[in-house]
């Protein structure tokens, strides 16, 4: 919804920081609207992480989202219950657990991609040149290193 020519645009004097908190705000109002993946918002992030890699542990997901132990625990066991995700005991560490979709699992991972990928496209994400995306992906990285401090 373009602003007709004498209409103040909101996001013209928006702050960065706000973009950002805009554009992540309404992909999880968007998330919502899919019947398909109702109460996957946060979950399902983390189900499509697992699906992506291999021999991921519960300390693995916590790190990559920068969550606590308990939230993910609390969102694996959620997972679990609706058979999508399994833990199995890492055989090198018997205190580690290692995360595996299942094929219910992998069959909602895809679609939650796929759902990613139409969101990107429909907002022009997928029309951001490397550069931009490589200095989003720094921002992203030194504001969290800020943090660590």
């Amino acid at each position: 919804m373009t602003p007709k020519k004498d209409e103040i645009d909101k996001f013209d004097s928006m702050p960065f920081t706000e973009l950002i908190h805009h554009i992540s705000k309404n992909k999880l109002r968007y998330s919502l609207k899919n019947p398909n993946h109702i109460d996957m918002v946060h979950e399902g992030r983390y189900l499509m992480e697992i699906h992506k890699r291999k021999d991921l542990s519960q300390d693995d997901l916590a790190n990559i989202f920068g969550q606590s132990k308990g939230t993910i625990a609390k969102a694996l066991r959620k997972l679990e219950d609706k058979e999508y995700v399994e833990r199995k005991i890492d055989k090198n560490n018997r205190r580690k657990y290692i995360l595996k979709t299942t094929k219910k699992g992998e069959e909602l991972a895809i679609l939650l991609k796929k759902d990613l990928e139409e969101w990107e496209e429909n907002v022009g994400i997928d029309r951001l040149d490397e550069r931009t995306k490589s200095q989003l992906r720094e921002i992203a990285r030194k504001s969290e290193e800020i943090l660590e401090e």
